[in-house]
């Protein structure tokens, strides 16, 4: 018999891409304001995350939606969410990969992407995250490895430059873009999860692992460049990925490599829009109840 269920490989893998979703396209809001102690940020958002994803984890165990009306706020509410997270996505693109590509037509292709992602059910949401989880991790590791001959000691400056407030504000911003996708979770039905003893110490470990490529990616960045170059990019991470173009092995693969960072995204779309058809369907049913 074939388990309809999200298996556990499958639910951490999600988490994993959820908690580095929002690192590609708004990373560098967090270095504008921290600047230099952007690591002190993290490891101080650690914490709150650690503490508000435990919140997440118990609260999805009896999470359910019943009245009508907070269901169409939160079907517009993720409608809008998913519009703006699309647009910047499609952004991302056109500024890194197709600089000569039409914004619609990459916006259209996109959109296609995560519909066909999302047309069934939530297990094939977290089945693709699996597979691309998979993918992820060798182009990641050969990411790091093409950049180690790159990085310069003397990009290290002194810590705590920064105001404390400025610090905090860092580290807020870094839990909100790191717990907010976390929140998609609880839109995922728990009867439709296989659940295994010690399921939240994977997901704890998804979540700290997907953390952990958030700091290994900015420590890149930031041995990388000077502060004050990496504030002047949009997505000042393909600086990094743009320095593997001048190896001789990986030059013409970079661009290939750096096909993982729109992985997150994919996955992340692909829930929001399969949230977005259920939550459709059951105000329907409503709608025909009443």
């Amino acid at each position: 018999m074939i388990n309809k269920k999200i298996g556990l490989l499958q639910l951490t893998t999600l988490v994993f891409f959820l908690t580095i979703s929002s690192f590609i396209l708004f990373f560098d809001n967090i270095i504008k304001v921290s600047k230099s102690d952007t690591i002190i940020s993290i490891i101080i958002g650690i914490f709150i995350d650690l503490l508000l994803f435990k919140l997440i984890l118990n609260f999805r165990k009896t999470f359910k939606l019943k009245n009508k009306i907070i269901k169409v706020i939160i079907l517009l509410l993720l409608s809008s969410v998913f519009i703006y997270l699309l647009i910047n996505a499609t952004d991302f693109v056109k500024s890194t990969f197709l600089t000569n590509g039409n914004f619609y037509s990459i916006i259209i292709l996109l959109f296609l992407t995560c519909f066909i992602a999302s047309n069934k059910s939530y297990k094939e949401v977290a089945s693709l995250s699996l597979i691309l989880f998979f993918i992820f991790i060798p182009l990641f590791i050969i990411n790091i490895l093409g950049s180690i001959s790159n990085l310069d000691i003397t990009y290290l400056t002194p810590p705590l430059i920064n105001s404390n407030l400025d610090i905090l504000k860092g580290a807020l911003l870094f839990t909100f873009y790191t717990i907010i996708p976390l929140l998609l979770l609880l839109f995922i039905p728990y009867k439709e999860v296989d659940i295994r003893k010690k399921q939240d110490k994977y997901l704890y470990l998804a979540l700290l692992i997907g953390i952990l490529v958030i700091i290994i990616s900015y420590l890149l960045l930031y041995f990388s460049c000077s502060i004050n170059v990496i504030t002047t990019y949009k997505y000042p991470y393909m600086l990094v990925l743009n320095s593997l173009s001048s190896s001789i092995i990986l030059g013409r693969l970079s661009y290939l490599i750096s096909f993982y960072l729109l992985f997150s995204l994919i996955i992340t779309l692909s829930l929001i829009l399969t949230i977005i058809k259920q939550l459709m369907f059951d105000t329907h049913i409503l709608k025909l109840q009443d």
